[in-house]
C-alpha cells in the first residue's frame, strides 16, 4: 500500500495548490480516508447502478449501467436502455473476457482485461486507482463532495479529461463526466446506488448461464426479440466523405454496404444466431454504452458490435480504429430503411 500513500500525498498537495485554501491536517485527512477506502475495496465485493448519458453528433443516448464486482478481478457490467432493460453484459472471469447478449444467445469471447483501459468508468476500484496514480490532477471540495479532474487514460480522440465526484462522507461514487478537448461533457455517468459486502454465486459470472446454458448455443430463438421484426438496414451518418458505392441486401435486415473514397470500408449488418464466437486476438472497445470487439489482421481491420438486435461489422484497411468507432457510433439512434 506504500505506493498508494505516496500517490495520495501528491494528490492532496496538488489539491491544496488548486483550491488555495484548507489546512495541512485537512489534506492529510483526505489522503488517509482514500487510502483506507482502497484497502477496504482490495478485499470487498460491490454492486452499483447508474444512468449514463452519451452526447453524439446525431443526438444523445441514455443507458442503464449495472456493475457487479467480485474481488480481486472478476466483474460483470450489464448495459441496458433508458427503461433499464438489459441488452448486453460484459463479463470478465478466470476464462477471459466476454460480451453476452442474453436475448439473442450470442457470446463473444476474447482475451484482455478491459477494465484496465476504456472500461474503468464502470468500476469504482479502477476509478480510485486512476485518481491516486495520476500526476496531473485538480482537487476541490464543495457541497459535501470531493471533486477530482484528471486526464483520461489511455488518451483517445473523443475524450481527454474526466471529472470524478465522490461523496465526502462515504466516499461512494456520485458522478463521472468524460469531456472533450473543449471541456464539453461527452459522457455523464450518474450513480443511483452503491453497495459493498455483496455475495455472489459462480453463475453470476458465467456467460453460458447468462444466455440460458448450453441450450442457448443451438436452440435459443430470437423470435421474441426486436431482431425478428425490427426495421431494415441502417446507414451510417458519418462516412468521412466516402460514398456508398454498392449494396447487397440479402434480406429485409441483412445487408452489405461498400463505401468508396479515401477511407474505403465495408459495413455489414445481419441478424445474429445463437452461438459463441471466439476472437482470441480481439480487443474490446468502449463505444460508450455499446461494447465492440476490434481485430487487426494486418491487412484489414474489423470492428464488431451488437445493437438493437442487429450484429454489425466494419472492415477497412484505410480507417483508423478511432474512425471506425466514429462510423459505428453514427449508426446509433438511426431508424432502419
Amino acid at each position: 500500500m506504500r505506493k498508494w500513500a505516496v500517490a495520495l500525498g501528491v494528490l492532496v498537495v496538488v489539491g491544496g495548490l488548486v483550491v488555495g485554501c484548507g489546512t495541512q491536517n485537512g489534506e492529510k485527512s483526505v489522503a488517509s480516508k482514500l487510502e483506507a477506502h482502497v484497502k477496504t475495496l482490495d478485499g470487498s465485493n460491490y454492486k452499483s447502478t447508474a444512468m449514463m448519458t452519451v452526447q453524439m453528433d446525431n443526438g444523445s443516448q441514455t443507458y442503464y449501467v449495472e456493475t457487479w464486482y467480485e474481488s480481486p478481478e472478476v466483474y460483470r457490467i450489464a448495459l441496458g436502455d433508458a427503461n433499464k432493460q438489459i441488452n448486453q453484459i460484459i463479463v470478465h472471469n478466470q476464462n477471459g473476457m466476454f460480451i453476452v447478449s442474453p436475448s439473442l444467445g450470442k457470446v463473444f469471447r476474447f482475451n484482455g482485461n478491459w477494465a484496465q483501459n476504456q472500461g474503468h468508468i464502470y468500476l469504482y476500484n479502477q476509478i480510485l486507482s486512476n485518481i491516486v496514480s495520476s500526476k496531473d490532477i485538480q482537487f476541490t471540495k464543495s457541497d459535501g463532495n470531493y471533486n477530482f479532474e484528471l486526464p483520461v487514460s489511455p488518451a483517445n480522440d473523443v475524450v481527454t479529461r474526466e471529472r470524478v465526484q465522490l461523496d465526502a462522507k462515504t466516499l461512494n461514487p456520485e458522478q463521472i463526466v468524460l469531456m472533450d478537448k473543449s471541456s464539453t461533457p461527452v459522457v455523464t455517468l450518474k450513480y443511483e446506488s452503491f453497495q459493498t459486502g455483496i455475495k455472489f454465486s459462480p453463475d453470476d459470472f458465467n456467460p453460458q448461464a447468462l444466455v440460458g446454458g448450453e441450450k442457448a448455443k443451438t436452440t435459443l430463438s430470437t423470435g421474441d426479440s426486436a431482431a425478428s421484426d425490427g426495421p431494415g438496414y441502417i446507414n451510417p451518418t458519418l462516412t468521412y466523405g466516402d460514398k456508398l458505392d454498392s449494396m447487397w441486401q440479402v434480406s429485409d435486415t441483412d445487408a452489405i454496404m461498400r463505401f468508396t473514397g479515401d477511407h474505403a470500408f465495408t459495413l455489414e449488418e445481419w441478424r445474429p444466431v445463437s452461438t459463441v464466437s471466439g476472437l482470441p486476438s480481439g480487443e474490446m472497445i468502449n463505444l460508450y454504452g455499446v461494447p465492440a470487439v476490434y481485430t487487426d489482421g494486418g491487412g484489414a481491420r474489423q470492428l464488431f458490435w451488437l445493437n438493437n438486435g442487429v450484429e454489425f461489422s466494419i472492415t477497412s484497411s484505410a480507417l483508423s480504429l478511432n474512425q471506425m468507432a466514429d462510423v459505428a457510433m453514427s449508426t446509433f439512434n438511426q431508424v432502419g430503411k
